[in-house]
């Protein structure tokens, strides 16, 4: 049986050109408006909960999301916490011991928080509490007998069907739009068997939703969370149900199962069985999955997203007017996302330093690396913010530069985006550099070739061969000239460019012309080169230090410019004053729930030793 939904990725970290009516749940790294009012922009315990419920309303143009937050009755601490907090009523009718709820007496709190998915950036935001159709008391036992006036809840959930009825608590999410089309809603389903389901409430039964996106442990040739299509997760889906059989199947058809025909009939009809049960499962139903739910909708009717006894994360949704979602998904592709820190590996026969991720150095380029002066004792004394670099010490024009892959300004043509974003510190005074690019790219090795395209640093860029954009010659001042690190941030959107220093906006430009050359003509950049080769005659390639290198075809927000800053460097703002009197030594909290990242972006667990990043903060684990 072809599987009902589809799931797509917060990769996609700019939603859908295309999108009419946008809301998104994470908004530079904090809860969005509706979800801080009641939770703060961490999250945190509700304050408008009553019976056992949060409600929080977001709207964006012709689309309305109610999300609905509500927990179980809260434990009875007086026992040990073996009860809940409700009464019986009346009893069940042919259920032994079964009764109606009379009253709740405590319910537990109501918690909003956001997470990630830190290897994929994928942000969500998650309630509390399972959505229950129903609840019945009954009477706690131990050792056989029952334990006089102590009770705990029945709960009954929601069957696809609709014979149960809807959830009355929990966490589900209400969907409304004054016009027909299709929504696409960010989700993270947890793992397990729990089924997903997007349902009609009028009718109570659960409706053709389409699931692509990214299902834990499948993985692309680079070890990384694979994307996948609507028709590769029901491939996934396909083998998770059908798959034991299709493979005994082919034995048998080549004479070498050690099955008899009654067993594989069995197997088959075990697979039907299955197939019916778990049509509402996502992908291998043991994994979890991150990703984007697309359905129709008809305008004024209501539908409910929920989970089968657990909790969906939610990211944020597209409503798109007069689409459907079959349309929709043909266009989901992953954002594209490249970032590096310059880390290198020993090459066994060459015995040369070569970058992990494909960077090359030409000429007197070269990759480095910086460690913290220590005290007596041991102890960092300055702030070091990146372990490895690129040098580049500057040359004769267009000899010495850094060569990044040659696809790394290929993706953007459908989200007619870019941001290109990296620290930069200067190693000799102004002269030297003041006329160098930064970014300059080419169709090929050569620069007298075309398209080009460039962004220097006093401010000016080259967004072809026809459109430039000047910053009045020059910025005001030379935002090099401490030889410290500064961050660098251009962003390009549709007709419109920016440029960011240290996370504030220095320059808008508003042309009103298409980037052709950047938007139109991206895949053909395939020489790419950081800190020289100008495409201006007789510049000389410049003496800078590079780190964290970040490329991506959208276009950050300046709520994210300065978030990404703070994220790679938490103790700029010390650094820049010019208070370098050392690294915070901080133990680790050992938090599970917690992603922890070594300075090299690779995950690591709670008893790594060194130097990591937690929640935005850099510490030295002792």
């Amino acid at each position: 049986m072809k599987k009902f939904f589809t799931l797509i990725s917060m990769a996609f970290v700019a939603m859908s050109v295309n999108a009419q009516d946008v809301y998104n749940a994470i908004v530079d790294g904090k809860l969005n408006t509706e979800f801080a009012t009641v939770a703060g922009e961490n999250g945190g315990v509700a304050n408008n909960a009553a019976n056992g419920k949060s409600i929080i309303t977001m709207t964006a143009g012709k689309a309305t999301v109610t999300a609905v937050g509500g927990t179980t009755p809260a434990n009875d601490a007086t026992i040990g916490g073996a009860a809940q907090q409700i009464v019986p009523g009346a009893a069940i009718e042919g259920k032994e011991n079964t009764y109606e709820v009379a009253e709740v007496k405590a319910w537990n709190d109501i918690n909003w928080g956001k997470k990630n998915q830190g290897d994929i950036d994928f942000w969500y935001v998650t309630g509390t509490g399972n959505p229950y159709v129903n609840m019945y008391c009954v009477q706690n036992s131990k050792d056989g007998d029952l334990v006089p006036n102590s009770f705990k809840a029945d709960y009954v959930y929601y069957e696809p069907d609709g014979s149960l009825g809807m959830p009355i608590t929990g966490l589900y999410y209400k969907f409304t739009a004054s016009a027909a089309g299709a929504f696409k809603v960010k989700v993270w389903a947890n793992k397990g068997n729990r089924k997903t389901f997007v349902v009609n409430a009028a009718t109570m039964r659960a409706e053709r939703l389409l699931a692509s996106g990214y299902i834990n442990g499948v993985n692309d040739a680079a070890g990384k969370k694979k994307l996948l299509t609507v028709d590769q997760v029901d491939s996934v889906h396909h083998v998770y149900i059908y798959g034991n059989y299709e493979a005994e199947k082919a034995k048998f058809d080549e004479g070498t199962s050690e099955k008899t025909a009654e067993e594989l009939a069995q197997m088959k009809e075990d697979a039907d069985a299955m197939a019916i049960e778990r049509q509402y499962v996502i992908g291998n139903g043991g994994q979890n999955f991150w990703g984007w739910l697309t359905f129709d909708v008809e305008p004024g009717e209501e539908y409910w997203v929920f989970q089968h006894s657990s909790q969906i994360g939610f990211g944020g949704f597209e409503f798109h007017e007069g689409k459907t979602a079959d349309e929709l998904i043909n266009g989901i592709e992953a954002a594209y996302v490249y970032t590096t820190n310059f880390s290198t590996y020993e090459d066994e026969e060459t015995g040369e330093r070569v970058s992990w991720k494909g960077e090359k150095a030409i000429g007197n380029g070269r990759f480095a690396s910086e460690s913290p002066e220590l005290d007596e004792n041991e102890k960092p004394i300055n702030v070091v913010p990146f372990g490895d670099f690129f040098r580049n010490d500057g040359s004769a024009a267009r000899t010495s530069y850094c060569l990044l892959p040659e696809d790394v300004l290929a993706h953007s043509a459908k989200t007619q985006a870019l941001t290109l974003a990296v620290w930069v510190r200067a190693q000799e005074e102004a002269a030297a550099y003041k006329d160098a690019p930064l970014f300059a790219a080419y169709a090929q090795e050569g620069t007298d070739v075309a398209p080009l395209f460039a962004t220097f640093c006093k401010g000016n860029m080259q967004l072809d061969n026809n459109t430039k954009y000047d910053y009045e010659g020059s910025m005001e001042t030379d935002w090099l000239a401490d030889k410290k690190w500064h961050y660098y941030t251009a962003v390009f959107q549709g007709e419109n460019a920016m440029l960011y220093i240290d996370g504030a906006l220095q320059k808008e430009w508003n042309p009103g012309n298409a980037q052709e050359g950047l938007f139109s003509n991206g895949e053909a950049l395939k020489y790419v080169c950081l800190g020289g080769n100008s495409p201006v005659k007789g510049v000389n390639d410049a003496p800078f230090d590079f780190a964290r290198l970040l490329i991506k075809n959208n276009a950050m927000t300046a709520g994210e410019v300065k978030a990404q800053m703070l994220a790679d460097f938490p103790e700029y703002e010390e650094y820049q004053g010019g208070t370098e009197t050392g690294i915070k030594t901080v133990n680790t909290v050992q938090d599970t729930n917690a992603t922890i990242y070594n300075l090299a972006g690779q995950q690591v667990t709670n008893s790594f030793k060194g130097i990591v990043v937690k929640d935005g903060r850099k510490m030295i684990q002792k």
